[in-house]
């Protein structure tokens, strides 16, 4: 894996997000969300689940 994003993700996932600002961290979140969409769709067996999560920790976030 050569990518620069996904090694610094996996590396030091707090290290890596917390140098993105806020519309960054919302484009990579919405990103995130479409990709999964489509492969849920697509019958990726994997994409429903880690969809779910993903919704399950946004609706925990407390404000």
């Amino acid at each position: 894996m050569s990518n620069p994003f996904i090694v610094a993700i996996k590396t030091d996932p707090a290290k890596f997000l917390s140098e993105l600002d806020t519309s960054e961290l919302k484009a990579v979140a919405e990103g995130c969300v479409e990709v999964l969409e489509a492969r849920a769709k697509k019958g990726e067996s994997d994409a429903p689940p880690a969809l779910q999560s993903l919704y399950r920790s946004v609706a925990n976030v407390e404000i």
